[in-house]
């Protein structure tokens, strides 16, 4: 035991917008985070995943290592943005995994277009139960471009890491609720509100039973009606977002700022509120067994003051941000960044400890 590995990787999870790094140590029974920043991209991406298909993340994250003193070691886990991933259902009959891989290869094919080229993949086994009759489809199968995963590797390499995996997002926010709510003993939506998408999963013991983009939810929304209106940059959107946010009335004391905020984004907003409902309702009605019983909120909408208790207010089911404990967020605090950006970097340096 006196050589048991205690800090994890390092977690890179790289977004259309921002590249995201941290890193954890475990003690006893608990993670702490050790180290986390958080990078905006040189090059934006354009809204479209082929608008981005040549852009590097190599320079962020080594601005990332510079800037972060307490970074250590060289093994890195890394994901990509749900923007560049395929994720689909399919039927998997039960077989060796040789076989499975090979059904989930051939779905994959059937699917893709030529000018996609060769993919790399991977999938779980899932059941969705229903009260609707029988369904089958219990897989879940989530696959990138060959050339997306040669581009990560090489910028993991030209940044001097060694990566040990390569994860789906789906898959490290599963974790990240795993590691803040170990004790959760019913389904909890995880939903990544992302600048160009937003994707819930729902999720049970750790792993995503269902898996659905929120249509046309992208936080970019959000902070480009702030900048058309009140004329500020992104930069300056986002911290009024994070300072100020929106209206709290259940503790009252809301500003006017608050106010206007509020007004400005309402239409994003409530597109977002829409698809939230839409899909929390689908799954009460069509799978009552993996129908969330509450929400947590992961990535840069999470990060907006007062959003939770926002959408708590307009959705049936109870809605909270991503956290570790208040110990356990010491240095994300310290910097200035919101712990909620940073839950799957977190997933992804536990992932050093996986069996």
């Amino acid at each position: 035991m006196i050589f048991s590995r205690t800090r994890g990787w390092i977690g890179v999870d790289i977004g259309t917008h921002m590249v995201k790094l941290a890193q954890v140590e475990r003690h006893a029974s608990h993670i702490e985070l050790v180290e986390a920043l958080s990078i905006p991209r040189q090059e934006l991406w354009l809204d479209s995943a082929d608008g981005a298909k040549d852009i590097s993340s190599s320079l962020e994250i080594q601005a990332a290592l510079s800037l972060g003193a307490r970074f250590q070691g060289r093994d890195a886990a890394v994901t990509l943005p749900m923007a560049v991933c395929d994720v689909r259902t399919c039927n998997v009959e039960a077989g060796t995994d040789a076989e499975q891989r090979a059904a989930v290869q051939r779905e994959l094919e059937s699917v893709s277009a030529d000018t996609q080229g060769a993919r790399e993949f991977d999938y779980w086994s899932v059941e969705l139960p229903t009260d609707k009759g029988p369904v089958a489809d219990n897989t879940i199968a989530l696959s990138i471009t060959s050339a997306w995963a040669s581009r990560v590797g090489e910028d993991l390499r030209e940044a001097g890491l060694v990566g040990q995996v390569l994860d789906g997002l789906p898959l490290a926010a599963a974790r990240a609720i795993a590691i803040s709510m170990p004790n959760a003993s019913g389904p909890v939506a995880a939903v990544d509100w992302g600048h160009h998408r937003a994707t819930l999963c729902s999720v049970i013991g750790g792993r995503p039973l269902f898996v659905r983009a929120l249509r046309e939810c992208g936080f970019q929304s959000v902070t480009s009606a702030l900048c058309k209106t009140l004329a500020v940059t992104a930069d300056e959107a986002r911290k009024l977002l994070h300072d100020h946010g929106l209206p709290n009335r259940t503790r009252g004391g809301v500003t006017e700022l608050q106010s206007v905020i509020e007004e400005v984004a309402r239409e994003p907003l409530d597109r977002f509120v829409e698809e939230l409902r839409r899909t929390t309702g689908y799954l009460s009605q069509q799978r009552r067994s993996i129908a969330p019983q509450r929400v947590v909120l992961l990535g840069g909408g999470a990060a907006v003051k007062n959003m939770a208790s926002y959408l708590d207010d307009r959705i049936e089911v109870p809605v909270e941000a991503w956290s570790l404990d208040a110990a356990a967020s010491t240095t994300a605090r310290e910097r200035q960044y919101p712990i909620e950006l940073f839950g799957p970097a977190i997933a992804l340096s536990s992932l050093a400890w996986a069996n």
